[in-house]
């Protein structure tokens, strides 16, 4: 069954099963009221966002080249196309934490060993009905930008809302950490060549708690998103 975050394939799980079965170890976004220890927030319903004007919708490719590195340069191991879906034409763009430990390290190799990690603990969602890592793209310390999951698959970062979105992860935990001014460039650079590629306006350029309950993507990243939407993205 292919992998999706819609309530057709994916049950609402009960709040207290989801909180005790949640392990430690796994790798994800962490909830308002309990920040950064568990891996994943408690789900709320999405925020219904007005659509009356009409934006013009772009087909996402295999690849695309934003001067992001490889996934073939990190990942230990290949997509699993039959457990996920194709990707609708982009219309957001979402940013995110990934809610671990903070992470400075500025190292290509350490960046690249926490992707991996990411992944594999993505893999072991829901009973391995996952097909990568949840997010498109991932920031590291030194700015870095890299390929995570390619754009021809939607992916899994905003559940029931995660068709025809780009998920964008900074590499840390941005409650417990601030933004480092390089990490800002990067974020700015990144949303620009994404909203410029896909036609994505600001509007439509959120944060993972802008969606649902969750802490993500920290105190530090909310504001940085929301001072480049206010005064530095603009719309090409």
């Amino acid at each position: 069954m292919p992998q999706t975050q819609s309530k057709k394939y994916l049950p609402q799980l009960n709040r207290r099963g989801f909180l005790m079965a949640s392990s430690l170890l796994l790798a994800g976004c962490g909830s308002k009221k309990v920040t950064s220890l568990l891996p994943s927030p408690i789900w709320d319903q999405a925020p219904i966002l007005e659509n009356s004007e009409m934006v013009p919708v772009v087909l996402p490719q295999k690849t695309l080249s934003i001067g992001a590195i490889s996934r073939s340069s990190w990942a230990k191991g290949n997509p699993i196309p039959r457990n996920m879906n194709k990707m609708l034409p982009v219309k957001y763009i979402t940013v995110h934490h990934d809610g671990m430990s903070p992470f400075t390290n500025t190292s290509k190799s350490s960046a690249a060993s926490r992707l991996e990690t990411i992944r594999r603990s993505h893999l072991r969602r829901d009973g391995g009905r996952w097909g990568d890592i949840g997010y498109h793209f991932a920031i590291d310390p030194s700015g870095r930008l890299w390929e995570a999951r390619p754009l021809a698959w939607q992916g899994a970062h905003v559940r029931a809302r995660n068709e025809g979105n780009v998920g964008v992860v900074v590499l840390g935990n941005y409650e417990r950490q601030a933004v480092n001014p390089t990490q800002q460039e990067a974020v700015l650079s990144t949303l620009q060549a994404l909203m410029s590629r896909f036609h994505v306006p600001v509007r439509r350029v959120l944060t993972h708690q802008e969606w649902a309950a969750t802490a993500c993507p920290g105190r530090s990243l909310q504001k940085v998103t929301a001072n480049l939407r206010n005064n530095a993205l603009r719309q090409g």
